[in-house]
């Protein structure tokens, strides 16, 4: 989907995009289309549900002389709430009200928000950073399903085009991040395992990420007995990539992120149930997002020194696999009695966060571990947990 900007006009286009205020208010451009549609929009309001709430749209088809197939209109939300975060919930909204229709071509109408501090640009290329999220679709492996209309050209209009188009250009780097972590975390576990998810990680060399990949005989030597232990059951060899990005001065420290990459995790030898075991393949998730996340550092040339480090492995029964009442060295020299197998991240944060501490000496460090199911039960689908040894 190409996204570009435009001034305030209404070219000839598929589906036109107004936004309307809660209690029914219409924006000045809506205004602008219902008075030239004879109050169309008005009384389709008003015989509707749609009172301009934060995800609410409605559809109607065009009138000759319009310009466009059909008018959308999505819900801002409240004007004192209307934030960054908003206006991308509004391009999110406005993408699939265009997707619901059959239109190649679509325009964004942004208008000026009262209550918010966002100037029309910065919510016109917010709006567009959200209806490129909202585009994603991971249909690889789709064999049998029939192909859709396909919206080619998406554009913004609003006022001061050339900033709402450059703000939109450090947003759409942050977008194509998303995109490979969003690839990476969807591929089955026979696409992507140790091996193959850093050479995927050897992509971010092309945007000057210094990486280094330690195989299995190098951890070895260095001691990493915590994370060499989870990997021993399985045939797919382990991988610790570690990504550097040097956007600061030399002498900054950097802020470090380490990401738990079980690109399968079956429990081991402590088994999980058979029940939704296929979801495993998501375990690299803290770890695609670490890549990601260097990639959206690297793509805005971000002004900050960042470490990015993937534990890799593969968490397997086998012959070969780590018993329950196995006692593991760590690199920290600690030993460890694995009580359970299934409680394998840890282990490969354990030594991926000592070899992090040791070598880069970071002023931060954040690990991100795929612990779903607890977090899922204490905070619920729509919120992260985050434990820190600093309250502030």
């Amino acid at each position: 989907m190409k996204i570009g900007f435009s001034s305030p006009s209404l070219p000839r286009t598929g589906t036109l995009v107004v936004g309307v205020l809660p209690d029914r208010t219409l924006l000045a451009t809506a205004r602008r289309v219902d008075k030239a549609m004879g109050g169309a929009l008005s009384r389709a309001i008003e015989t509707s549900r749609f009172e301009g709430k934060r995800g609410q749209s409605l559809a109607i088809p065009a009138p000759a002389g319009i310009g466009a197939n059909r008018v959308a209109l999505v819900g801002l939300g409240e004007e004192d709430s209307f934030d960054d975060l908003a206006a991308q919930a509004f391009g999110g909204h406005a993408y699939k009200a265009i997707r619901d229709g059959c239109d190649k071509s679509a325009l964004i109408a942004v208008d000026p928000v009262k209550g918010s501090g966002l100037r029309a640009s910065d919510i016109a290329a917010n709006a567009a950073f959200g209806a490129r999220l909202a585009s994603y679709r991971f249909d690889r492996y789709r064999t049998r399903e029939k192909a859709e209309p396909v919206l080619e050209s998406l554009v913004v209009a609003s006022r001061d085009e050339a900033d709402a188009e450059e703000t939109f250009a450090e947003l759409d780097r942050i977008a194509d991040a998303v995109f490979f972590t969003r690839d990476l975390v969807s591929e089955p576990a026979n696409v992507i395992y140790p091996e193959t998810l850093a050479e995927r990680a050897e992509t971010l060399r092309e945007l000057g990420v210094r990486l280094q990949v330690l195989d299995e005989k190098r951890m070895a030597a260095l001691g990493m007995g915590a994370l060499l232990g989870v990997a021993q059951g399985s045939a797919r060899s382990p991988r610790l990539v570690v990504a550097r990005w040097n956007g600061a001065a030399r002498n900054r420290s950097p802020i470090a992120f380490v990401g738990k990459g079980v690109t399968f995790d079956t429990g081991g030898i402590s088994i999980k149930p058979s029940s939704n075991m296929e979801d495993m393949k998501w375990d690299m998730g803290g770890a695609g997002v670490v890549l990601g996340l260097m990639k959206a550092l690297a793509g805005r040339k971000a002004k900050v020194n960042a470490i990015g480090i993937a534990g890799l492995v593969e968490n397997m029964p086998s012959g070969t696999a780590q018993r329950p009442g196995d006692v593991v060295r760590t690199l920290s020299g600690q030993t460890v009695e694995v009580i359970n197998t299934d409680a394998e991240g840890r282990l490969v944060l354990a030594d991926a966060m000592w070899y992090c501490q040791d070598k880069f000496k970071p002023h931060t460090m954040i690990d991100l571990a795929t612990l779903t199911g607890a977090i899922i039960v204490s905070l619920g689908h729509e919120n992260a947990g985050l434990f820190a040894n600093d309250d502030d």
